[in-house]
């Protein structure tokens, strides 16, 4: 089989993992780097052994698929000009920076797949690839209740964006995929600690038919901490993002009566960022699909606006004495 020939658009701290990655794979040829900074398209293109270019659209009649890992502001214009082309396109999460631009994103994508039905698209939810939530999504446990912290030190990047759609979008597609139901209510808080966008940010949501979950993300603690508690009927999951370790318990007949018994989960680690691109490979191949579709990615972005516009009520409403 042809080996899938691909190029990756912008090089930063993700970026130059996606052409790592891409140079990687059996499955694919890794055709160019592409990036306006020369000096870092250069570096990056010479120590994976492949060519640079400054602009995406020197290379894409020479490639079937392209990985954009640039900034999230322009995600609207190089999606836009890889569907006008008809490639493949995994995108890093957010889909876009606004809500009108993913909705054009998403016609854009139909009309794309009029002329080429089997089109992939997809964007890069990573978190969907950690060996962990895939332990947890096989179980399935519908969550009534669930809890997501996602706080780290600050990052020095991704500053052109707040912490809700740099950070806690990966838990809000996560709790959306892992309910089944999208989210009827958000009551949130959050505040500005070290950028002029909301660093901290606590939302509770209500899904339909009456699960909640609550949601914390911060990007000014003083150390790393991703983790995911979900309760449902009987059965309570606490998963630790980083160790790729999953703990399950359930209500059981043990040898005395009922009682609470863990479940022994054997977990493969991985590297998401890497089962997501092969699994991205393997779609373009047409070896199979399992991928954040952009309209899931759509969808987590609506909840994310709720979250905004709910920071930015509670915050037009804060009174410091």
């Amino acid at each position: 089989m042809s080996k899938l020939r691909v190029a990756v658009v912008g090089v930063g701290s993700l970026g130059q993992h996606h052409a790592r990655i891409a140079a990687g794979s059996e499955a694919t040829e890794l055709v160019a780097v592409v990036d306006p900074g020369e000096a870092r398209g250069r570096e990056i293109a010479e120590k994976f052994g492949t060519a640079w270019a400054p602009d995406m659209g020197q290379v894409l009649d020479r490639v079937d698929a392209v990985q954009i890992a640039a900034p999230t502001g322009f995600h609207h214009a190089l999606g836009l000009e890889v569907l006008k082309a008809g490639k493949h396109v995994i995108m890093e999460k957010p889909l876009a920076a606004t809500l009108d631009e993913g909705k054009a994103l998403l016609g854009a994508l139909a009309g794309a797949r009029r002329d080429r039905p089997g089109l992939v698209a997809a964007v890069g939810h990573l978190e969907r690839f950690n060996p962990a939530v895939t332990a947890l999504r096989s179980l399935g446990i519908k969550p009534h209740f669930a809890e997501a912290i996602r706080v780290s030190p600050f990052p020095m990047r991704s500053m052109e964006v707040d912490v809700i759609m740099d950070v806690m979008i990966h838990d809000l597609d996560l709790l959306l995929a892992l309910i089944g139901r999208p989210v009827v209510s958000v009551e949130a808080v959050g505040v500005p600690v070290l950028t002029k966008y909301a660093d901290l940010v606590n939302a509770r949501l209500r899904f339909e038919g009456g699960a909640f979950a609550t949601v914390t993300a911060s990007r000014v603690a003083r150390k790393k901490e991703r983790v995911l508690r979900a309760f449902g009927t009987r059965a309570y999951a606490s998963l630790d993002f980083a160790a790729q370790k999953l703990e399950v318990l359930r209500l059981a007949m043990g040898p005395d009566g009922p009682a609470v018994l863990p479940d022994v989960i054997d977990i493969v680690e991985g590297e998401p960022l890497k089962l997501e691109l092969e699994a991205f490979y393997a779609a373009c191949l047409g070896l199979g699909e399992d991928l954040c579709p952009w309209q899931d990615a759509f969808e987590a972005m609506k909840v994310a606006d709720m979250v905004q516009k709910s920071v930015a009520e509670s915050l037009a409403n804060l009174k410091i004495d």
